[in-house]
């Protein structure tokens, strides 16, 4: 029986990706004068205030939690080549609506010319899904190089 403890890497990397998405704030933005009385700030995340958002977050974070039941599968040995790619894909969609997400509200706040930041649900996020996507390409590639 081979173990390929890449999988333990794709596992920690999105479960962590996604708790930190889902329960950490994605984006914040800052308008106004302090010194002049008037501000507002605000955060992006998944929640009620963010209903156009959120739902798209959400298929992030679902992604990745589908990363971590492949991940889940290869650790035990029960995971077929078809269903591996499946995760790989999982990781660049989860990737790819992060990005898309984040590249429309900075670009929402250079026009409305906001102070801007990522929060830690964005970098949680990102980071978690790549390091998710390099150890399930790289196990699948171990397990192909192994027949």
């Amino acid at each position: 029986m081979h173990q390929n403890y890449l999988y333990v890497g794709s596992l920690i990397t999105s479960v962590i990706g996604a708790a930190l998405l889902l329960f950490g704030d994605f984006a914040g933005w800052y308008w106004g004068s302090y010194y002049a009385g008037y501000e507002e700030t605000g955060w992006l995340d998944i929640s009620f205030d963010n209903l156009l958002v959120a739902p798209i977050l959400l298929v992030a974070v679902a992604l990745l939690i589908f990363c971590a039941y492949v991940s889940y599968l290869g650790l035990m040995d029960n995971l077929e080549d078809s269903f591996s790619r499946f995760g790989i894909f999982a990781a660049i969609g989860a990737i790819g609506i992060q990005l898309g997400v984040f590249i429309i509200f900075a670009l929402i706040n250079i026009i409305e010319d906001n102070a801007w930041w990522p929060d830690v649900g964005f970098y949680g996020g990102v980071i978690g899904g790549a390091l998710t996507l390099t150890f399930l390409y790289l196990s699948n590639q171990q397990k192909t190089s192994f027949k």
